[in-house]
C-alpha cells in the first residue's frame, strides 16, 4: 500500500538518528534508580567529588551533575548541564541539554542534547556516539574509536583514531581523522529551527553551513560525503585516499533526470503484477483455510456500506491513539516507578512497547491485505454473474477478476490512492463490524444456554 510505503521511506531515511535519541532516551529510563540515595536522585544539583570513587555504576538524574570523582563501572546520567571531568572505567550514556566531557572515559560515550562539547582534557577511549544540536571536540582531546554524530553542526578540532560517520548540516574538520570520514553534510543555509529551545549557557561556534576543511586538517583515509554542495577544502589539508563526493538533491533545486528515479513501463507493469500474484495468494489461502471468513466480510460491506465506512474512520483514528498513548503512558509509568518500584521498570515500558508494536504490526498486515482481498471478492462476484449468469464461478475466479480490475483501478494517480484508502477504511469498518456481530451471537448462545 502506497500510504504505508512513503510513511516506511521516510523513516528509513531517519533511522540511524532515530535510533540514537530513542537508545540514549529508553537507557535513561530503563536504567535509572537510586545510586547514593533516593534523595540524591531528587536533588537539583549532584557533585561526585574529586576524592570521591564510585566502586559500581552510576546512575543520577538531576539539574546540574558534576563528575570529578572515579567511577569504576558505566556512568548514565540525566539532566539540564552535566559536566564529567573525572574518569569512567566504563560506558558514559547521558542525555542533557549542555554535556561537557573534560576528563577520561574508559569505554564508550553514548551522549544526546542541544550542545555536546568534548574539551581539550578529555581523552575517549572508544567510540562516540552523539545526537544534538552542536558537538565539538576542542584541540587536545582524543577519541580512540570512531564518532558517529546525528544533529544540526559539528566542528571536529581534536583527534579521531578511527572514522567519523553522520550526518548534519554543517561540519568543519580542523583536526585528525585516522581514517575515512563517510558524512552526509546538508548545507542548507536556512535551516529549520526547533522553536522554543532555551538558550545554552555556552557559545555554539559558529561554523558555515555545508563542509569545510581546513589547512591544518588531515584524514587519513578516504573522504566520502553527500552534500548539495561541493566542500570547501583548503590546499594545504591532507586527505590521504582521496575524495568522493555523492550527489545530495536539494529541496530547493529542480530534478533532473540524473538524480531522480523514473521507474520505466516495464517496472511499473511488473510491480503491478507482483502486488496481484502477492493479493492472489493471500486471498487463496483465507479461502482455502477459512472459506466463511470472506465471504462473511463481504456480505457485512454489502449490506451495510456506509455502516463499514464510518466505523473504518474509527477503528484507524482509535488504533493510532493507543499506539501513541501506550508507550507514552508505560514511559511515564516507568519514571513514578524509579522512586518507588525501579525493578519493575524494564517490565512495563517493554510491555507497552510490544504492546504498541503488536498493534501496529497487524494493523499494518490487515491494511495491506485484508480490505483489499474483500472488496476485490465482492467486485468480482458481481462481475463474473453480469459475464456468466448461467454458470457458477468458483471463489478463486472471482477473487481473481476482482483483484485484476482492482489493480487497474489503484495504478490510476490520485483516483487510485483515493479508491484504496476508501476501501482500506470500508475493510477496517466491516472487520469490526463482523466481530461485534459474532460476540453477540456468542452471549445470545450464553443466554439460551442458561
Amino acid at each position: 500500500m502506497r500510504i504505508f510505503k512513503k510513511l516506511s521511506d521516510r523513516i528509513q531515511k531517519n533511522t540511524r538518528l532515530i535510533f540514537a535519541i530513542t537508545l540514549i532516551a529508553a537507557l535513561l529510563f530503563i536504567y535509572i534508580s537510586p545510586a547514593l540515595s533516593i534523595n540524591a536522585i531528587a536533588e537539583k544539583q549532584i557533585t561526585i567529588s574529586a576524592n570521591q570513587v564510585i566502586d559500581d555504576d552510576l546512575y543520577l538524574s538531576g539539574e546540574i551533575l558534576t563528575i570529578d570523582g572515579t567511577i569504576k563501572g558505566d556512568a548514565i546520567l540525566s539532566g539540564s548541564k552535566i559536566t564529567v571531568n573525572g574518569t569512567v572505567d566504563g560506558d558514559l550514556i547521558a542525555a542533557g541539554q549542555t554535556i561537557t566531557i573534560n576528563g577520561t572515559i574508559r569505554d564508550d560515550v553514548r551522549i544526546a542534547g542541544q550542545v555536546l562539547r568534548i574539551d581539550s582534557q578529555a581523552k575517549i577511549a572508544d567510540d562516540l556516539i552523539a545526537a544534538g544540536a552542536s558537538l565539538e571536540n576542542k584541540l587536545g582531546s582524543s577519541i580512540g574509536g570512531d564518532v558517529s554524530f546525528f544533529g544540526a553542526q559539528a566542528l571536529l578540532a581534536g583527534t579521531v583514531n578511527k572514522n567519523v560517520l553522520g550526518a548534519m548540516n554543517s561540519l568543519q574538520l580542523r583536526g585528525s581523522v585516522g581514517q575515512n570520514m563517510r558524512v552526509t553534510v546538508i548545507g542548507d543555509p536556512n535551516p529549520l529551527k526547533a522553536p522554543f529551545i532555551p538558550k545554552p549557557e555556552v557559545t555554539i561556534p559558529d561554523i558555515p553551513e555545508g563542509l569545510t576543511i581546513l589547512n591544518n586538517a588531515k584524514i587519513g583515509g578516504k573522504l566520502t560525503y553527500k552534500s548539495t554542495k561541493d566542500a570547501q577544502i583548503e590546499q594545504k589539508s591532507q586527505i590521504i585516499a582521496g575524495i568522493t563526493r555523492e550527489e545530495l538533491p536539494y529541496k530547493g533545486q529542480q530534478g533532473t533526470a540524473s538524480n531522480q528515479f523514473t521507474p520505466t513501463p516495464g517496472e511499473i507493469l511488473l510491480g503491478q503484477l507482483q502486488r496481484l500474484l502477492a493479493l492472489l495468494l493471500i486471498g487463496w489461502l483465507l479461502l482455502r483455510f477459512f472459506p466463511g471468513w470472506i465471504p462473511g466480510l463481504t456480505t457485512t460491506i454489502q449490506t451495510k456500506p456506509l455502516p463499514s465506512l464510518g466505523w473504518g474512520l474509527v477503528t484507524f483514528i482509535g488504533v493510532w491513539i493507543v499506539v501513541t498513548l501506550v508507550p507514552l503512558i508505560s514511559f511515564l509509568l516507568s519514571g513514578l516507578l524509579v522512586f518507588t518500584l525501579p525493578h519493575l521498570i524494564l517490565p512495563v515500558i517493554g510491555i507497552g512497547i510490544l504492546f504498541a508494536l503488536g498493534i501496529s504490526v497487524a494493523f499494518a498486515i490487515f491494511a495491506t491485505y485484508i480490505p483489499q482481498i474483500i472488496i476485490s471478492f465482492l467486485g468480482g462476484r458481481w462481475l463474473m454473474e453480469r459475464l456468466q449468469p448461467n454458470k457458477s464461478t468458483t471463489r478463486i475466479m472471482s477473487l481473481l477478476a476482482g483483484l485484476v480490475v482492482f489493480v487497474v483501478l489503484t495504478a490510476i494517480p490520485l483516483l487510485g490512492g483515493i479508491l484504496e484508502l476508501i476501501i482500506i477504511l470500508m475493510g477496517l469498518g466491516a472487520f469490526w463490524l463482523w466481530g461485534q456481530r459474532g460476540i453477540q451471537d456468542i452471549r445470545d448462545r450464553q443466554l439460551i444456554s442458561t
